[in-house]
């Protein structure tokens, strides 16, 4: 690939705001930034993206839509690598949940709409939500990123979203017409999560992390004393029925994806 082509396609991916209009942001004000984290929860280099060692464990009463790319992964869904000049050095920044196109994608945990729009390849439409510590009972503010939606959502910057609330299509903009995907482009969804202390700042400064870890800390939180323990890294995944029945009791995320009953 031309060095230069390759470079605009960074610069798009990264700060798609440059070449394409954006919602939820003043004039001015940076696009959310591309600090990183490691290890889940691991502050000590936030410009590193490395896999977190959390694995998710599906219920076994329903079939949950899977990770097919975790995060910090150097290979796609079908095994291919990831190119260095993509953002992240080839590593991924999120987690990919393969999907046919028009799938309802659901709020992780109620919050706040901060931002939605439109990127360029590796991007395509997408929406952020904010959610404070009393929406998911963290000590952190999460903020979530939905990427490759099939139309823009039809919901306001600053509108509040409940927990499991279908706030997004999956689809596969920004990945037709690449150079791996070709003009069949890939449906699925890429979730993004940041975190950090303020939600007035950490929209642009938050450092990424393992969107698992969100469930991994929700979950320490709930689980009672005479539960067993759990082997390590193993995170479990609560989840929402299709008929938007939440099955874990007192959670306050979920699964971004409706899980199937057997």
């Amino acid at each position: 690939m031309n060095i230069r082509i390759a470079a605009l396609i960074v610069a798009i991916v990264v700060c798609p705001g440059a070449l394409h209009g954006q919602s939820g942001f003043s004039k001015g004000e940076k696009r959310m930034g591309e600090k990183k984290m490691g290890k889940a929860g691991a502050e000590d280099n936030p410009d590193a993206i490395s896999p977190s060692g959390l694995r998710p464990v599906y219920p076994g009463e329903v079939r949950c839509p899977e990770i097919s790319s975790p995060y910090g992964s150097r290979t796609r869904y079908d095994g291919s690598s990831r190119p260095a000049w993509a953002p992240g050095g080839g590593y991924h920044g999120g987690i990919d949940i393969s999907l046919p196109e028009d799938v309802p994608l659901l709020a992780l945990a109620a919050g706040t709409v901060a931002a939605k729009g439109e990127g360029g390849m590796l991007e395509g439409i997408y929406l952020w939500l904010k959610h404070a510590p009393e929406d998911t009972g963290l000590s952190y503010w999460v903020f979530s990123k939905y990427q490759h939606l099939l139309v823009p959502p039809d919901l306001e910057v600053g509108a509040r979203v409940a927990l499991g609330q279908v706030v997004a299509r999956s689809g596969k903009t920004g990945t037709v017409g690449g150079k791996h995907y070709g003009m069949a482009g890939y449906p699925h969804l890429h979730l993004t999560t940041r975190k950090g202390a303020r939600g007035d700042e950490t929209i642009t400064q938050g450092a990424l992390f393992d969107p698992l870890a969100v469930y991994h800390d929700a979950g320490a939180k709930t689980r009672g004393p005479a539960e067993p323990a759990l082997p390590e890294g193993a995170v479990p995944i609560p989840y929402v029925t299709p008929d938007g029945k939440i099955a874990a009791a007192g959670t306050r995320v979920v699964w971004p994806v409706a899980c199937q009953p057997k």
